[in-house]
């Protein structure tokens, strides 16, 4: 479980405590130097077995209550836990670099990963929302979130190999991050690559990972090809892949990694990632803490007017 403040700015006006505790005990010594000026002394020990003077306790853990909560309502508070959720939204984020043309997937590894992505999205419940992006030497978007599943697949479909050198798996992620960062639910990037990342470089990456980490996106990565490699038209290919690097970044977003080296591997991760997957799953706090808030003042009132009553 996290805890996280869309305003955090606001946690500033936490330093005003020591004022409430200066100003209640204040106003309680005015009031009760007032008090005792005109009272029956005897009839004061009767009533309260000899102790004159309350410090008032409960109200001023009432009052201390409420600046808490108010300070904390204002500042956006956010509960994060890990479980299983059916309301998520999702970027498939697919490498559309020269390499997935690889014949080591049936017909090639570029149109295997778009056909297990359309079969995701047929998997996935009515109510997610998707967000397609390609990648090779940049990313583009190819479909903002959409609930659509007829766009989605005519989005991956429409996917074509991108003719710019290079893997940029961080611009991919960073583009993705964009398209989910405004989303209120539980945020997924399933990344899709055969290759490593060649564009950006490990300052960028991890100050990127710590932009996924603190947004609470995890980020899943299905690395796809065979050890040996596979044919690409003209020329043999080997195998690219950097499983350490990937790993390190699913594991950074508390995602996972996936090794697919065959079709059945492949549609078998993304099935897994359909039907099992977890998120980090956002509680907002504002609206209770106030509700709480409007209770104790409430409750202060009623104090003040009975128990606490200060008679002139």
């Amino acid at each position: 479980m996290e805890i996280s403040f869309t305003h955090p700015i606001y946690l500033w006006l936490l330093l005003v405590l020591p004022f409430l505790f200066l100003i209640h005990f204040f106003s309680l010594k005015y009031i009760n130097r007032k008090g005792v000026s005109f009272a029956n002394f005897e009839a004061l020990k009767r009533v309260t077995g000899g102790r004159i003077i309350s410090y008032n306790i409960p109200l001023l853990v009432i009052r201390t209550l409420t600046l808490f909560l108010l300070v904390f309502s204002a500042a956006g508070t956010i509960i994060w836990f890990k479980g299983e959720s059916s309301d998520y939204n999702y970027v498939l984020a697919l490498d559309a670099s020269g390499s997935m043309l690889a014949d080591d997937f049936s017909p090639n590894r570029f149109e295997a990963a778009k056909q297990a992505a359309i079969l995701f999205v047929d998997t996935l419940k009515a109510k997610a929302k998707i967000g397609v992006v390609s990648f090779s030497g940049i990313a583009f978007i190819e479909q903002r979130l959409t609930d659509s599943k007829a766009q989605l697949r005519r989005a991956i479909q429409g996917i074509k190999m991108r003719s710019m050198h290079g893997t940029a798996i961080g611009d991919a992620m960073k583009t993705a991050e964009n398209l989910l960062v405004t989303e209120e639910k539980s945020r997924i990037i399933i990344l899709l690559t055969d290759g490593r990342e060649n564009v950006a470089s490990d300052d960028e990456m991890n100050k990127l990972l710590d932009e996924l980490k603190n947004e609470k996106i995890i980020v899943h990565i299905i690395g796809i090809g065979t050890e040996k490699g596979g044919i690409l038209p003209g020329i043999e290919a080997i195998s690219t892949l950097d499983e350490d690097f990937l790993m390190n970044v699913a594991n950074a977003t508390s995602g996972s990694y996936f090794k697919a080296d065959n079709n059945q591997a492949l549609v078998n991760a993304y099935s897994n990632l359909a039907t099992s997957i977890q998120a980090l799953i956002p509680i907002k706090l504002q609206f209770p803490f106030l509700t709480a808030v409007f209770a104790l003042l409430f409750l202060e009132w009623a104090l003040i007017n009975t128990k606490y009553r200060s008679i002139p």
